[in-house]
């Protein structure tokens, strides 16, 4: 097995991590309007990025922990 492909797993950890943080992080932070509904609060261009980014990076540590099979591509064989 290559170094870079020892890495991967970790790589993937590392970044998910991250990208949960972010995630979560995101929705404490963004701006709020006064007397927002939870409707507005829920349907909203950063909650719904900030959802985005926990799931992909939930995803991403089950990868990096093995829990999910990586995908060996074999081009060119």
């Amino acid at each position: 097995m290559s170094p870079a492909a020892a890495f991967l797993p970790k790589f993937f950890a590392i970044c998910s991590v991250i990208l949960i943080a972010t995630g979560v992080l995101q929705v404490f932070v963004r701006p709020r309007k006064e007397r927002e509904t939870l409707a507005e609060r829920l349907v909203n261009r950063s909650t719904i990025t900030a959802l985005v980014s926990v799931i992909v990076g939930v995803l991403g540590l089950l990868l990096g922990a093995g829990v999910i099979p990586m995908v060996h591509l074999h081009i060119g064989q």
